[in-house]
C-alpha cells in the first residue's frame, strides 16, 4: 500500500488550489466514492483554518483521521505552521494517509495507527471531529462492515470520549463538524456555531 501511493505522479503543495474532486484523484476509487460522507471537504478545512489562525495553537489532532484529508491540507493552508498528529484505527486509511504524507514530505504532520478511545492523545490545545462515533452506529455510508454496530456500544463509546474530553485541561478546544456523536458536552462552554454549506460545524471550550 506504501509503495503504491509513493509511486503516484501527482503532487500537492502550500498555495496550490485543491478542491474535492482533486483530493479524490489521490485515493483508491473505493474510497473516493465514499468522500462526501466520510472525508472532511475542502471547504470545512478552510473554514477551520480561519479561526485557528486568530488562535494560539500549540497542535492540532484529528480524532478518527481516516485517509488524512483533514490533516494533510490544514498543514497546507496552515503553511506547516503547528503539529498536527492524526489517529486511525483502520489500518488501510493510516497507510493511504501516511503514505500521502510521506510522499509529499509534511514533517509536522504525523499519523498514528491506533484507538484515541483507549489511548486519548491528552495535551494538545485543539481537537477535531467529524463525529467519529458514527462507525458504531447502524447507518448508512459506512467505510466496511469491520466494526460491530448497536446503540449500546455507540452509548459506551460516547461516554468513553465524553470522559477523556472532561480530563483535558482547562482552556482545551474541541472543533467539531456533524458533532462527535453527542448534544452535551459536560465541562465545555459553546464559543462557536456555524451551519456551514454541508453540516453543522461548532467550537467547544473546557472551563
Amino acid at each position: 500500500m506504501r509503495n503504491l501511493f509513493l509511486k503516484a505522479k501527482m503532487s500537492l503543495g502550500v498555495g496550490e488550489p485543491m478542491t474535492d474532486q482533486i483530493w479524490d484523484k489521490f485515493l483508491p476509487v473505493k474510497y473516493q466514492t465514499l468522500s462526501p460522507y466520510q472525508w472532511t471537504p475542502i471547504s470545512v478545512v478552510v473554514s477551520t483554518w480561519e479561526y485557528l489562525r486568530e488562535e494560539k495553537v500549540s497542535s492540532v489532532v484529528d480524532l478518527g483521521s481516516g485517509v488524512g484529508k483533514f490533516c494533510l491540507n490544514l498543514a497546507r493552508v496552515s503553511e506547516h505552521q503547528f503539529p498536527i498528529l492524526g489517529i486511525e484505527d483502520r489500518k488501510e486509511l493510516f497507510q493511504i494517509a501516511d503514505s500521502l504524507r510521506e510522499k509529499w514530505n509534511f514533517k509536522k504532520v504525523k499519523f498514528e495507527h491506533g484507538n484515541f478511545l483507549k489511548e486519548f492523545p491528552y495535551g494538545y490545545s485543539h481537537y477535531y471531529c467529524f463525529n467519529p462515533l458514527y462507525e458504531t452506529m447502524k447507518a448508512s455510508h459506512s467505510i466496511d462492515g469491520s466494526k460491530d454496530k448497536s446503540a449500546i456500544l455507540f452509548i459506551q463509546n460516547l461516554q468513553l470520549l465524553k470522559n477523556h474530553f472532561l480530563n483535558c485541561k482547562i482552556g482545551t478546544k474541541i472543533i467539531t463538524y456533524h458533532g462527535f456523536g453527542g448534544s452535551t458536552l459536560p465541562g465545555f462552554k459553546v464559543l462557536l456555531k456555524k451551519e456551514l454549506e454541508f453540516g453543522e460545524w461548532m467550537v467547544w471550550e473546557r472551563v
